[in-house]
């Protein structure tokens, strides 16, 4: 993201407190942007206020308008404080889980697995290199998204990752998407070409072309140092707050004809993940369409047809809702984003509300999807009580042993360890 929406979706809070429009050309009267052109910023020097400011550089002037954007208020730090470290708790241990019982247990292996490994791994990364980052500036900064403690190494490999993470993401939904269409609508090409072994190269070029797209990041990312210039009354007690903040900035300066170039790159990386909407509710369309006729097909009377439609429809009905999650809490900060890219402008007091909410539902998308395996798949419930609940060897107890599709079901006794893959 750029200053306050920016094109990472790791920035933080403080890129997005601001403006939409925060480059150094915003007027420091006719514009709500805080910042102020060095011609101003000479200016300044020679008011009757006796302030003082740097012949260049970047000036920013809170106000009383802006001072509630950029020091912690009382939601800043619930949001900080509470709400942040329960979603980053419950995502990191969910997707975690969701990580060890693909590996653990054989029958978790399928081919639809697959590709939610590999977005537990995006959203695992996603949540990593973007939260923790608002613990450590609030510790040692009273300012919003303050990076001065934070090496400018961590600010390129933070948007690198995160963005990547983003953009694996959306792609491994489309492919997932179309992975349960082609199962629905043609299961004989299905099983001939939807192999394990495919759907592993097809993760992998994802994965690659992500990290590849994302390199100029690597290569343009940058902390910037801004002076404050703090205009507020008496009582907002500006002493004791810093003097300058510096920001992790996608391209600096944000008005060169280079950075203008890249932002408006970034516009692929939007409509990108905007295209889930369009491509999932027509495939997923089409799926349930299907399946409804192969349900009241005459053919489907044998018991591991009739169990093998109803699995696709368990299926079918956890993607669908986890897309659908997906679209809703990723939407908003794209639109966000498409705003800031062509610098349109919205009210502060709008904006604010806007950021905070986009931001939690973002991260709210990362850490959802495993409650969502548990609720909508028997499957996932089980294995995730095998990791959470330590189960101590139990004999003789009966267990299901499933076949390499999930179809057919056998009851045995065995004793079962809590590490064994054979069994469900």
């Amino acid at each position: 993201m750029s200053r306050l929406v920016k094109s990472s979706t790791t920035d933080t809070m403080a890129n997005l407190t601001g403006a939409l429009n925060l480059s150094s050309t915003g007027a420091m009267v006719t514009s709500w942007s805080p910042y102020v052109t060095d011609a101003q910023a000479d200016l300044l020097n020679t008011t009757d206020d006796g302030i003082t400011a740097p012949p260049s550089g970047n000036v920013i002037v809170v106000d009383e308008t802006y001072y509630p954007m950029i020091v912690y208020s009382f939601v800043d730090k619930v949001l900080v404080i509470v709400v942040m470290p329960i979603i980053f708790t419950i995502g990191v241990l969910g997707n975690s889980a969701v990580i060890i019982a693909f590996f653990r247990y054989l029958y978790m292996r399928t081919v639809t697995n697959h590709y939610l490994i590999n977005l537990a791994v995006a959203d695992l990364t996603f949540l990593l290199f973007s939260v923790p980052q608002f613990w450590v500036q609030y510790l040692t900064t009273p300012i919003i998204g303050d990076y001065t403690y934070l090496p400018p190494e961590f600010c390129k490999i933070s948007i690198f990752l995160t963005d990547s993470a983003v953009i694996a993401s959306g792609l491994i939904v489309i492919l997932v998407t179309f992975e349960r269409y082609i199962a629905t609508c043609w299961p004989f090409r299905f099983r001939r070409f939807s192999t394990k072994r495919r759907t592993i190269w097809l993760c992998a070029l994802v994965w690659f072309f992500s990290l590849t797209y994302k390199i100029p990041s690597l290569i343009f990312a940058v902390k910037t140092k801004n002076t404050l210039i703090w205009h507020v009354p008496l009582e907002n007690a500006s002493e004791g707050l810093p003097q300058s903040i510096e920001y992790c900035e996608y391209c600096h300066p944000r008005n060169s004809v280079q950075c203008v170039r890249i932002r408006k790159t970034l516009t692929f990386d939007q409509l990108l993940l905007l295209s889930v909407i369009p491509i999932t509710c027509v495939l997923y369309t089409l799926t349930m369409i299907q399946l409804q006729r192969s349900a009241k097909s005459a053919y489907v009377t044998v018991l591991e047809g009739a169990t093998s439609n109803v699995l696709k429809k368990q299926v079918v009905r956890m993607l669908i809702v986890t897309i659908v999650v997906y679209i809703i809490c990723i939407t908003p900060f794209r639109i966000l984003n498409l705003i800031n890219i062509y610098d349109h402008v919205l009210p502060p007091n709008l904006i604010w509300i806007f950021v905070n909410i986009a931001r939690i539902m973002i991260y709210t998308n990362s850490a959802v999807n495993p409650f969502i395996y548990n609720i909508m798949s028997e499957r996932y419930r089980k294995a995730f009580k095998d990791i959470f609940i330590f189960c101590w060897p139990c004999c003789p107890k009966k267990r299901k042993m499933c076949n390499n599709n999930g179809s057919v079901e056998i009851e045995m006794k065995l004793c079962r360890l809590p590490s064994d893959r054979r069994y469900v």
